[in-house]
């Protein structure tokens, strides 16, 4: 909802107050929809977004830094061609448009004062930049399909247009508006002015009706939206439940719920969108991550249903190999060209059994096709069985993984998981090495004076258990997947309430997390071994304990 000709306006006026004389320094594109200018102010150097992502779209100062392509894109070329070192002479809304003018002025290749006008069209999906020289379009951050050419043309050369109007009253007009206002005759208020009075979120015109609602005359209801509109009391913050969670330029009274209150709106736009596009960033590859392990738990899954009727089919190979006896031992009786014989089962105090036989074979060659078809189930069993039971274990780990991407918090959880499974061989290792990032931290506790370090996958889980000392102690729950916990003694005797706790939080962070009573081992550190080869996180241990506790996160020992 935010970005409305009302939030536009007042973000124009903070904008036009801070940005007034500032340099460009620098130019990025870290994205196809975003571009950054690094620009001095009197209050200092600040980074301003342009943004025309259809989900954020915005204009504001940004805290977060980004990471550029190798190879700038061809707008942010152009736009470092016509602005770089330029000075923000003016930052305006046209009109009541959703639309923020940017004016630069800069000397051309002939040292000649030259002015550039950048518009900022925060618009939705509809989002664009387009800069221009007197009124013609000099580039654009995206350009436009083919089925948009023919009602307004945004491509290099053409004059710039606004987009078509829609068919809704301009705050600046007031004949229009007033016979607007005059047409109101009753039900939903903020329905009214949404449709009716242009640049108005819902939101904004929920709130409006409350301002400007009842009137006695339209004149009137004109002067109350105006004032509104124009004159209100910028007061930024965040607030709403939701869908309606969005940042305000002023204390809304139809919003609900706790609000943050900012210093200045860029402020409280850098911050939401910030939060939003960390929280899609981890959504994303919280789904990436868990698609590509339940494709391979599927993958295996089919994998072990071949194997285990494989194995249900060779489980007769006993009775092969005792049909095989029985027609061995009886040879003397048994007539040629017969397709089946009935002899004593003497494994079965003497009962008949029926024989099925091959009237083309002699009763001794029937015997021996039994032992070769015996050997060859034998072999197959050998061979199937260890594979019917790596691929269980596969299957379990897959599981344990899947548990730990669906209980990672931050985004940087993932990197050891996705590690994880490259170094296992289970994803392709990237065609490009990543820059080295900063090792993930485990959740970390005080609990009486004794620190206790809880792992939050696989590869943390190893380097807790590697890296702690032989008297500490290590905590993994009994017969489930779990975070392996370490209390670190420092030589000391650690008393049994702070085992329980970490036994608690050991529960806690398991399979086993939503149950009752959950059995956890506890043995020092010196007890615990990983074996060569072994998949991350998993280990051997002996000389331990074992308690039962109700699992319980014990948020306040966090640190």
């Amino acid at each position: 909802m935010a970005q409305d000709a009302y939030t536009l306006f007042y973000t124009a006026l903070e904008l036009n107050t801070l940005l007034g004389g500032a340099k460009i320094n620098r130019i990025t594109q870290p994205n196809k929809d975003e571009v950054f200018l690094l620009v001095y102010t009197n209050a200092g150097t600040k980074n301003l977004v342009l943004s025309a992502n259809a989900e954020s779209c915005r204009v504001c100062f940004s805290s977060q830094e980004r990471q550029n392509p190798k190879v700038a894109p061809n707008f942010c070329m152009l736009l470092r061609k016509h602005v770089s070192g330029a000075t923000i002479e003016s930052v305006k809304l046209v009109g009541y448009e959703r639309i923020l003018e940017i004016t630069f002025s800069s000397k051309n290749d002939f040292r000649e004062n030259v002015t550039k006008v950048l518009y900022c069209e925060i618009m939705g999906k509809y989002s664009n930049l387009i800069l221009t020289e007197n009124g013609i379009i000099l580039g654009c951050l995206k350009n436009p399909p083919i089925d948009a050419v023919t009602s307004r043309l945004t491509i290099s050369g053409a004059k710039y247009t606004l987009p078509k109007p829609q068919d809704k009253a301009d705050i600046y007009d007031k004949a229009e508006t007033v016979k607007r206002l005059s047409l109101y005759s009753g039900g939903d208020e903020a329905k009214f002015l949404f449709e009716n009075v242009k640049g108005l979120s819902y939101p904004t015109a929920a709130e409006a009706a409350l301002k400007v609602f009842p009137f006695s005359i339209a004149e009137q209801g004109y002067e109350k939206l105006y004032e509104f509109l124009l004159l209100g009391k910028v007061r930024p913050n965040i607030a709403g439940e939701g869908k309606l969670k969005d940042v305000y330029v002023t204390d809304y009274l139809s919003i609900g719920g706790e609000k943050k209150f900012f210093e200045d709106i860029s402020s409280a736009l850098d911050e939401f969108y910030t939060a939003k596009e960390k929280n899609k960033a981890f959504n994303l590859k919280q789904k990436s991550l868990a698609d590509k392990t339940n494709g391979l738990i599927k993958k295996l899954t089919k994998r072990l249903q071949n194997e285990e009727e494989k194995i249900a089919e060779a489980e007769e190979l006993e009775d092969l190999k005792l049909k095989g006896e029985l027609i061995t031992a009886n040879l003397w009786r048994i007539e040629s060209g017969k397709s089946e014989c009935t002899l004593e089962n003497y494994y079965d105090g003497g009962a008949p059994i029926k024989i099925a036989l091959d009237k083309n074979l002699t009763p001794n060659q029937n015997a021996q096709k039994y032992y070769k078809k015996y050997a060859k189930e034998k072999r197959t069993l050998d061979v199937i069985i260890p594979q019917r039971d790596e691929t269980k274990a596969e299957l379990e780990y897959l599981y344990g993984v899947l548990f730990e991407i669906n209980e990672a918090k931050v985004i940087t959880d993932f990197s050891d998981i996705e590690s994880e499974l490259i170094a296992a061989k289970l994803l392709p290792a990237p065609k490009f090495k990543k820059k080295q990032e900063k090792e993930s931290q485990p959740r970390i506790y005080n609990v009486d004076g004794f620190t206790v370090k809880c792992g939050k996958n696989n590869v943390q889980n190893d380097r807790l258990t590697s890296r702690a000392f032989w008297g500490d102690m290590w905590l993994h729950t009994k017969n489930y997947h779990s975070a392996h916990v370490i209390i670190e003694t420092k030589g000391e005797d650690i008393p049994n309430e702070v085992i329980e706790i970490a036994a608690e939080i050991c529960a806690f962070y398991s399979d086993a997390g939503g149950g009752g009573k959950v059995p956890v081992d506890y043995a020092l550190k010196k007890f615990v071994k990983k074996t060569p080869q072994s998949k991350p996180g998993s280990v051997i241990y002996t000389n331990y304990k074992t308690c039962y506790v109700t699992p319980s996160s014990h948020e306040e020992f966090s640190v």
